[in-house]
C-alpha cells in the first residue's frame, strides 16, 4: 500500500473485504514496529449523547494529558474539515445521518494520527454518492498527510474514479489488482470478468 495514495478493496457483498481488512491491520501491527494503524467500521462510532466535536476530542486525548488547549482545539478541527463535519461540530452524534456517521469515523481515525488507515464500508446499503465522498475525503487527507489508506467499496464505478490502486474480490478471493486503468485494460484484453467492474 503506497503512502499518501487511496487503495481501494473492491467486491460485492460477503466478497470478503471486512475480513481483508481485519488481517491487513493484525498483519501490519505484526511487521511494522510503531505503526498506527487504525481500523475505522461501524457500528462501534461513539456515544450518541456527545456532541460531534466532543466525540472527536475524546478520541484524541485518549492515551494522553487530559489538559486542553489550542492545540488540541485545532487538532479536532483540522480533522473536522478533512472530514467535511466542521458545520456538524455542535450536532449530537444521534443526530447525524448515515452519511455523516460515515464522515465522524473518519474523523475519529484522522484525529488519532495514524499511520495508516483502512476503512470498512458502512453496514447496509450506503448510497453510492455516500462512498464516493467517503474515499474521496480519505484520498485526499492520505495526500495531504502522508499516510497509507484503504478504504473497502461496493461501488464500481466510484471505486475506479477515485482510487489510486484497486484489489478485486470475488467470494474471497482476490482476483484481480492494479491501477484503475490496468483494470481497465484488463477487461478489454479479456483477462478480467467485466462483471466484476460493472457493479460489484
Amino acid at each position: 500500500m503506497p503512502i499518501g495514495m487511496l487503495t481501494v478493496v473492491l467486491g460485492p457483498a460477503a466478497s470478503g473485504k471486512t475480513g481483508l481488512l481485519g488481517r491487513l491491520a493484525r498483519d501490519m501491527a505484526d511487521g511494522e514496529s510503531g505503526a498506527r494503524i487504525i481500523l475505522a467500521a461501524a457500528p462501534r462510532v461513539t456515544v450518541p449523547s456527545l456532541r460531534v466535536f466532543e466525540a472527536l476530542l475524546l478520541a484524541h486525548k485518549q492515551g494522553g494529558r487530559w489538559a486542553l488547549g489550542t492545540e488540541e482545539i485545532q487538532a479536532v478541527d483540522a480533522c473536522l474539515r478533512q472530514a467535511d463535519l466542521a458545520h456538524a461540530a455542535g450536532l449530537l452524534v444521534e443526530r447525524l445521518d448515515a452519511a455523516a456517521r460515515q464522515r465522524l469515523l473518519l474523523a475519529l481515525a484522522l484525529v488519532r494520527k495514524p499511520d495508516v488507515i483502512l476503512m470498512d464500508e458502512p453496514e447496509g446499503a450506503p448510497a453510492a454518492s455516500c462512498q464516493a465522498r467517503i474515499a474521496a475525503l480519505l484520498k485526499h487527507a492520505a495526500s495531504e498527510l502522508g499516510i497509507r489508506a484503504v478504504i473497502a467499496m461496493t461501488d464500481a464505478a466510484a471505486a475506479l474514479q477515485v482510487a489510486d490502486r484497486v484489489l478485486v474480490l470475488d467470494h474471497g478471493r482476490l482476483v484481480a489488482k492494479g491501477t484503475p486503468a490496468q483494470l481497465r485494460q484488463q477487461v478489454q484484453a479479456g483477462d478480467l470478468d467485466a462483471t466484476l467492474l460493472s457493479s460489484a
